[in-house]
């Protein structure tokens, strides 16, 4: 089980452009422009860019373009609304003559008139739901739209949390406004029994004391996963446990030892073991760390990935990975239901 954090290419690059140097006329979305007007942008692609703005902030909604960053291979233009309340930046491909990404950036206080009130209202609720312990109040809030990115969301709102931690709330407009939420704790914010667990589970796997540093949770309210992040100071060592039922769900130390996907290919192209092999070296751990007897298991190898699975209803099975030195470093439980509660 990865770590779910979703820091998307236009997020990076928003703070990267604000500190370069900016060159282009105030453009009205509603008036004819022309070449000179923005700098290199032609009528064609300012209408793009107008398009894409609008279908995240609706066509009644009046904004304007303030400034061009040519940043080589795509532009950079940035807007604001005119009402005041969001600044705005798109990101335009010039070589395949596309907008990339748009992100509408809302002040807080124009919550009420962004969002309609079933969505807000879902908002709130599952904020206050994450942890009865720990109100998660925001900041600002984003929306967000890169179509051409490889991982998701990708089309979606974004809620950044206030406070000395890290907290952010997704919501995924592809997927019927589906709602994940992700955490930063401090270490004293956690039970102490989880830590330990942690700890141990660490320990049990590596052979040697590893220390937890960073404490994270996390949760898809659609898919059932709901889940503590545990990770040593250099991110290298993690261990998933359960946040209802406080069960190991996976465990990894850092394993990556191919140099490229050209190599991972090669080195993987024939299985490191047979099954009945990867079962004797596999068969220990998942007792240790999941309390799972593998007896009566079959395997099935792609790759570096050994799936551990049982014909019998109602079982669950595990993913182990393996490295090029036939280490296996990462191993997650898959309950038979496909959801963790």
């Amino acid at each position: 089980m990865q770590k779910f954090r979703w820091i998307s290419a236009i997020t990076a690059l928003i703070f990267a452009v604000t500190a370069l140097p900016a060159h282009a006329a105030v453009l009205s979305a509603a008036a004819d422009t022309t070449s000179k007007q923005v700098g290199s942008l032609t009528p064609t692609v300012v209408n793009r860019l107008e398009k894409a703005v609008q279908e995240l902030v609706g066509t009644k909604t009046p904004f304007q373009f303030d400034d061009v960053t040519d940043m080589g291979k795509t532009w950079i233009v940035e807007g604001e609304l005119e009402d005041g309340t969001a600044t705005f930046q798109t990101e335009y491909n010039k070589e395949k003559n596309r907008v990339d990404s748009t992100t509408v950036r809302y002040k807080i206080s124009s919550l009420d008139k962004a969002l309609d009130a079933p969505l807000k209202a879902k908002v709130l609720n599952s904020a206050k739901a994450f942890d009865r312990k720990r109100s998660m109040q925001f900041e600002a809030f984003w929306r967000v739209k890169s179509p051409y990115q490889s991982n998701k969301p990708s089309n979606y709102w974004v809620f950044w949390g206030a406070g000395e931690k890290t907290s952010s709330l997704y919501v995924d407009v592809d997927r019927g406004n589906n709602i994940t939420i992700n955490a930063d704790y401090s270490l004293k914010q956690v039970d102490p029994v989880l830590l330990n667990r942690a700890a141990n589970t660490l320990q049990r796997f590596s052979g040697q004391r590893i220390t937890v540093q960073h404490a994270s949770r996390f949760k898809d309210e659609a898919k059932g996963l709901s889940y503590w992040l545990f990770e040593d100071a250099n991110e290298s060592s993690e261990v998933n446990i359960d946040a209802t039922t406080a069960k190991v769900l996976a465990v990894s130390t850092y394993g990556a030892d191919w140099n490229d996907d050209a190599d991972f290919k090669k080195s993987f192209a024939r299985p490191k073991y047979t099954a009945s092999e990867a079962l004797k070296l596999v068969k220990p751990k998942v007792q240790l760390l999941f309390n799972i007897n593998l007896s009566g298991y079959h395997v099935e190898i792609q790759g570096n990935q050994y799936t551990f699975s049982k014909k019998q209803k109602g079982t669950a099975s595990i993913i182990a990975k393996v490295n090029k030195k036939g280490f296996f470093y990462d191993f997650s439980l898959r309950p038979a239901d496909g959801k963790v509660q």
